[in-house]
């Protein structure tokens, strides 16, 4: 499995989001290349064997200012591709 992973290490939601990613590969025991940027970005960007997993949203949702791609959907798509092959 190849993981890259674009995040802000300047915001502690993003860098909880790489910790978690790291745990959750240690946890199963999943062999992975992870790859990590450090980005001034204002949310994390995921990407798994080539699928992009990211904020696609072109403005705020309201007062909502919940991090997307958050912790249960990096963990959706690292399961499925951990099954998939």
């Amino acid at each position: 499995m190849e993981i890259n992973l674009i995040y802000s290490k300047d915001d502690p939601r993003q860098t909880k989001a790489r910790n978690f990613v790291k745990q959750f590969l240690h946890d199963r025991g999943v062999l992975a290349k992870v790859f990590e940027s450090d980005q001034p970005v204002k949310s994390p960007t995921l990407i798994v064997n080539g699928q992009i997993l990211t904020d696609s949203r072109q403005k705020p949702r309201g007062t909502d200012t919940r991090m997307y791609p958050g912790i249960d959907d990096i963990a959706e798509v690292l399961e499925k591709h951990i099954w998939s092959f």
